[in-house]
């Protein structure tokens, strides 16, 4: 006999005549659960849960909140070469505004000298919880300290000289002692007001952020493909997590490289040629790419991934995805939407002179500006 119902079934409806069908069939209880989680409206809306993980939260406070005065002084100090032992270099000659805050380079060459690893861009730098690719600092403050005092491109001793050079400076004097009430410069205080300054550089409207904000015509369909990829049979997600498109911790991915990575911290063999995950946003104007600049496009990364790394290091963490040509598209279309277009302006500061007169009129002009001296270093 055939029943006809007076009025069409809805989604709830169908849904509990399916639980009830379920249920006579001795569906044990917990799948009965599951299916009804499944069915419920809540579940239509999990797509969007699952989007909302990715938003970026407020940038962290620090555990000292900068003054307008303190981040001042740390862009000055940040775009000033005298805060070098030699006078030969400033912060911006490697990290420069128009690149991200990075150099566009394979790997840095301070004073002619090619040193070791890619040099890591700065915007969002605020979000990390680690610090160079090795993770030899825990901290903003003390990966600045530590750069200093301790790495190559300074040659260990800004530290000292200068301290030096930045202490017969009368304006800077007087701007260390406003902010930190203390006549003394330190690198403590240096480190302090370059972390304050660069907390500031942040980029977060990009095409992916507008999108998981409700913008449904902000990604690509190519993009859109992408973003499943990444989180599925790609497996990106693993050590992309969200929401800052990284795990800060510290992986072996196949590169052939004699560096040692963060085994030269722990001196544990399982951290021998591992790096650290690099957050993604702003990845399409950061290139080249990996610890050491090796691949110079997205496209020759995921190209990387998809064969399983190079490395024949039995702690390869790398195994071939077996993505097809359009997939690879799709990805590397996806990783492009992780740009903002309009990344952190940068302005350039007048800087500190020499000799004690605060500058006015014509004294003014001739203080030293960043930008010009930033050019004749790259000249």
């Amino acid at each position: 006999m055939e029943v006809r119902l007076r009025q069409p079934i809805n989604c709830r409806t169908r849904a509990r005549l399916m639980l009830c069908t379920l249920a006579l069939l001795g569906m044990p209880a917990n799948l009965l659960a599951a299916a009804a989680t499944s069915s419920s409206p809540a579940a239509a809306s999990s797509t969007r849960a699952d989007l909302a993980v990715w938003r970026l939260p407020p940038p962290p406070v620090a555990a000292h909140p900068a003054s307008k005065q303190e981040v001042k002084l740390g862009m000055q100090l940040f775009f000033d070469p005298r805060l070098t032992g030699a006078d030969a270099m400033s912060c911006a000659q490697c990290h420069l505004p128009g690149l991200e805050w990075s150099d566009g380079r394979p790997r840095p060459m301070p004073q002619q000298l090619t040193l070791g690893r890619n040099t890591i861009a700065l915007v969002n730098v605020v979000y990390r919880k680690t610090f160079f690719w090795d993770g030899r600092a825990s901290s903003l403050e003390a990966a600045i300290a530590g750069h200093l005092t301790e790495s190559e491109e300074t040659g260990g001793q800004s530290d000292k000289v200068g301290i030096s050079n930045l202490s017969a400076l009368g304006g800077y004097r007087r701007a260390f002692a406003a902010v930190f009430h203390s006549p003394a410069i330190t690198v403590q205080e240096i480190s302090q007001a370059l972390a304050a300054y660069l907390r500031t550089l942040v980029a977060t409207n990009t095409p992916f952020d507008r999108w998981i904000g409700g913008d449904s015509k902000a990604l690509s369909t190519e993009a859109k493909a992408g973003f499943k990829l990444f989180t599925g049979k790609a497996g990106c997600v693993r050590c992309h997590t969200p929401p800052y498109f990284s795990d800060f911790k510290f992986h072996n991915t196949g590169m052939n490289s004699i560096d040692p990575g963060h085994y030269e911290v722990t001196g544990k063999a399982k951290d021998r040629s591992a790096f650290r995950t690099p957050d993604l946003r702003q990845v399409g104007r950061t290139a080249p790419y990996m610890h050491n600049g090796s691949l110079p496009t997205l496209e020759s990364v995921i190209d990387f991934y998809n064969r399983g790394g190079d490395s024949l290091d039995p702690d390869n963490e790398l195994k071939p995805l077996g993505l097809s040509a359009s997939e690879q598209h799709e990805l590397v279309m996806f990783l492009y939407s992780l740009t903002d277009p309009n990344p952190p302006p940068a302005e350039f500061p007048v800087l500190p002179a020499m000799g004690e007169m605060p500058p006015t009129g014509q004294q003014a002009a001739r203080q030293p500006d960043a930008q010009a001296l930033i050019s004749a270093q790259i000249r």
